[in-house]
């Protein structure tokens, strides 16, 4: 079964808006910066876990293990103990976490909306041979409903000129996320009010 790419970008990007959070905690020198880091690790890596990016959420425990190495008094790239300076070192080593997890962050966001972007691509060229062949109503009064967008896709993909291209989109994405995209289409098509 296909992931819900639309599902998942709204998950990164809640916990890229959480990060930013954290961020500005950091850059305002909070005192609850360590809980607040610790609250967006934790999220973060039930997140991923979720999502099934096992990748993301070890790369995520690793930098967690990180910081509480640092909170415990240990440099964690050196492992030596670190008897002055360790407030210094638990704010150096929050700001590399928070900058490492929000880059793996941006990077599945940005991975994911292309994702989308293709298939918006791809759907663009499935919706006008719609239109040509008349399986598409040029001009609808309202949004489809979920059961018009269902039977609308089922009927591109059985089209003789477009199952080509349906079903490898099919392919690459969801249904839902296929159904999302070709609403936003068909909105786009409608005549300025």
């Amino acid at each position: 079964m296909q992931a819900f790419v639309h599902e998942r970008l709204r998950v990164l990007q809640r916990l890229q808006a959480r990060s930013s959070e954290v961020l500005a905690k950091y850059n305002r020198l909070d005192l609850d910066l360590a809980t607040a880091l610790t609250d967006l690790l934790d999220e973060a890596i039930a997140g991923f876990h979720a999502l099934g990016r096992a990748s993301n959420e070890n790369q995520l425990l690793a930098l967690k293990a990180q910081f509480v190495s640092a909170q415990q008094g240990t440099h964690p790239i050196t492992l030596e103990r670190v008897t002055g300076h360790r407030r210094e070192l638990q704010r150096a080593i929050a700001l590399q976490v928070l900058l490492r997890s929000a880059e793996l962050l941006r990077a599945d966001i940005a991975r994911d909306s292309q994702a989308l972007d293709d298939a918006r691509g791809q759907l663009r060229t499935i919706v006008l041979l719609a239109l040509r062949e008349g399986l598409l109503p040029l001009k609808a009064r309202r949004p489809p409903s979920q059961r018009q967008l269902d039977t609308l896709w089922r009927n591109l993909l059985r089209a003789p000129d477009i199952q080509l291209a349906a079903r490898q989109l099919a392919m690459q994405l969801s249904a839902y996320d296929i159904q999302l995209l070709l609403a936003e289409l068909i909105l786009a098509l409608q005549p300025p009010a």
